[in-house]
């Protein structure tokens, strides 16, 4: 209790400042448009760097670490890498993580490889985050769309060289992280190429304690060229690769022996100001994704187990933003993807011959869709928003071989057809020079996952059940609202708002008494099925102060509260969470104090497996400075995170597993 009445109390502290003189404000109600705030960029222009800083912790973390540091964004933790995005509580299949309006499916049954982990900072432009009535342009969706925008090759007159090289170290796991960034530009074309190592050793938690099987080892490459056509059209190319093997998760029963993904695509883009259809752009991509997971090096393993995965996406993209009028703008959107998975487990048993299973019966996904958000400025006060998406989706088992595994489930046609649809309605109003408003309303639907259609016997090691599919189940249905306030003046920005989302049709697994569990040890088999309700209400919030030149704060606030239709609480719903930073600029020297607070979680859910979770204070110190080196701008940066080595795990930590304790961090950068 009193480390809730502290986060509540310094949070609202913080946040008073806010109120401020004034200053004009910007009139676009898009998610994606406010969040530019935090906007994480490659190019660090100005004062921007300076943000950036808060949100990327230091230039050795993860995507995975600023991620956490969005209000409306937490991850469920499996291990120290590979974390899962929820978007207020929503993942997997209910919301679209993206890599420049890419769709990329994992290869893994157990969510070990989600999009994000094929993005470093290093090859980040942007973030693009859409939540609940807007999330679903991209993509049928009812959480929202969180859309990764890799760096741009960029042209510089008379400079055809420049980059970065960074090397990093941090303690709690004696992890290393190396990187180097060139860009070469010429006349008509530019090109960017990226690479970054990472290797993480078991890390130590709070007490001094080593978590075995945390460790990780990964390489991350990327390609990027634009040719220009002339000055308003260009021709890119970018290709993404991304290795990854000696990866344990403590909190399930296998590690990752190997991770592969290849990702590419080619686009054609337009920008020309002033015309009627002032940007475009064309994008044709496949990648491709393969997975690994063993317990080879797990002790005492009664049964041997291989599990490999695949998939495989092409899809095609077409987008433009069109000016009708000087009240009227529309964006489009027409796209689509086909997807292949397959996935399979192989037993060794002592004594007896291998037994093989498919876990993703072999499937295929076709989706075709087409999106737009109109906006209407009615006057200087109001602007009107509304964005709608359709989407045709067919899923079907592709071999006899998956038809023949789910029919032992008792199901004789796997196939699905389905139209979903999505819509919804933004009214802004700017109330004074420093005051907006904003009021939202939309219903949205998304299609089953393969998992949920078609899994085989898949161990969750949060509640210790093998799951099982089921071909017949309805899309989920979402109407959710939203209302928000934002306070900008010219010292700083201030946002709150609350959300509330009730969910027809809610997939979740439920006991099946009929059949037996195949995992050794599992409490049983539970088969997907859809409740008749759930409900999800929050509340966010995120200050951005400066009250000094040299000053600035920064302070986010989320609480996330969700029932079923029986009033049980939902599982993986993390607790009240504040995060926030000062940071101090001594000329070219920087301090920067930066605490985070979860309190406690007592609504749980039993039957998914959970216990209650005890709340928590962390206290990170970072500092950091400039200076040239052969002539060239260094920036020298190192800090100490969990500083009085807490030993603690978030609720949305399966197993219970501990997180790292005192870390000490230094990282080197030298531009060119």
């Amino acid at each position: 209790m009193k480390q809730l009445f502290l986060l509540v109390s310094f949070s609202l502290c913080l946040q008073a400042g806010a109120q401020v003189p004034v200053s004009t404000m910007s009139d676009d109600s898009s998610r994606s448009i406010e969040l530019r705030e935090i906007q994480v960029s490659s190019k660090e222009p100005g004062n921007r760097q300076r943000m950036l800083h808060f949100y990327r912790a230091n230039q050795s973390s993860t995507l995975e670490d600023i991620l956490s540091r969005l209000p409306e964004l937490s991850l469920l933790r499996r291990g120290s890498y590979g974390m899962e995005p929820a978007i207020r509580s929503l993942s997997g299949g209910q919301i679209n993580v993206l890599v420049d309006g890419m769709r990329i499916h994992g290869a893994c049954t157990d969510k070990m490889d989600p999009a994000t982990i094929y993005i470093e900072p290093l090859n980040l432009e942007n973030l693009q985050l859409q939540t609940g009535t807007t999330g679903f342009v991209n993509g049928s969706a009812i959480g929202g769309t969180l859309n990764l925008k890799t760096a741009i090759p960029v042209c510089h007159p008379g400079k055809k060289i420049n980059g970065t090289i960074s090397s990093g170290y941090q303690s709690a796991a004696r992890s290393i992280h190396d990187a180097f960034q060139l860009n070469y530009s010429a006349n008509k074309w530019a090109f960017l190429g990226t690479a970054s190592y990472r290797k993480s050793n078991p890390y130590r938690i709070g007490g001094g304690e080593k978590i075995a099987f945390s460790q990780y080892e990964k390489i991350n490459y990327s390609f990027a060229s634009t040719f220009r056509l002339n000055a308003f059209s260009r021709i890119k190319a970018d290709y993404i690769g991304d290795n990854g093997w000696n990866t344990g998760y403590p909190a399930l029963p296998m590690d990752v022996g190997y991770a592969v993904a290849r990702i590419g695509a080619l686009s054609l883009q337009h920008d020309k100001p002033g015309r009627p259809v002032y940007r475009w752009q064309v994008k044709l991509y496949a990648n491709q994704v393969r997975h690994y997971m063993d317990d080879t090096h797990r002790p005492a393993v009664p049964v041997h187990m291989d599990m490999p995965g695949r998939s495989l996406t092409f899809g095609l993209f077409a987008e433009g933003e069109l000016k009708l009028n000087s009240r009227q703008e529309l964006h489009i959107i027409a796209d689509a993807s086909s997807t292949r998975l397959r996935a399979s487990m192989t037993m060794y048993e002592p004594g007896q011959l291998p037994m093989y299973m498919l876990t993703w019966p072999d499937n295929r996904k076709n989706q075709y869709g087409a999106g737009l958000n109109w906006s209407y400025r009615a006057d200087s006060n109001w602007l009107l928003q509304s964005a709608l998406r359709l989407d045709y989706v067919s899923t079907a088992l592709s071999s006899r071989e998956a038809k023949d595994h789910i029919s032992v489930l008792g199901f004789t046609n796997a196939s699905r057809n389905e139209i979903l649809k999505n819509i919804s309605f933004t009214a802004n109003r700017k109330l004074s020079q420093w005051l907006k408003s904003s009021v939202s309303l939309g219903y949205a639907e998304r299609m089953p996952t393969a998992t949920e259609l078609y899994g085989f016997y898949l161990f969750n090691a949060q509640d210790g059940y093998d799951y099982t599919g089921n071909p017949g189940l309805k899309p989920e249905q979402s109407i959710q609202g939203e209302v928000s306030v934002l306070i900008h003046g010219k010292k700083g920005q201030f946002r709150a708002g609350v959300f509330y989302n009730h969910i027809a049709h809610f997939i979740s697994g439920a006991v099946n008494p009929s059949f037996s569990s195949m995992t050794a040890g599992a409490n049983g088999v539970k088969t997907y099925e859809a409740l008749p309700g759930a409900r999800l209400a929050g509340i966010e919030s995120s200050l951005l102060l400066k009250p000094l030149s040299r000053l600035d704060i920064v302070s986010t606030l989320r609480y996330t509260d969700g029932r079923d239709h029986n009033g049980d609480p939902l599982p993986m719903i993390a607790p009240l969470k504040n995060t926030s930073s000062v940071r101090y600029q001594f000329s070219k020297v920087f301090l920067q104090l930066e605490t985070e607070t979860a309190a406690d979680q007592r609504r749980i859910s039993r039957k998914y497996g959970e216990d209650k979770t005890n709340g928590y204070i962390l206290f990170h110190l970072r500092s950091g400075f400039s200076f040239l080196l052969a002539g060239k701008k260094t920036d020298l940066q190192f800090g100490v995170e969990n500083l009085f080595d807490k030993k603690y795990h978030e609720h949305l930590d399966w197993g219970n597993v501990a997180r790292p304790g005192r870390n000490g961090y230094v990282m080197v950068k030298w531009q060119f």
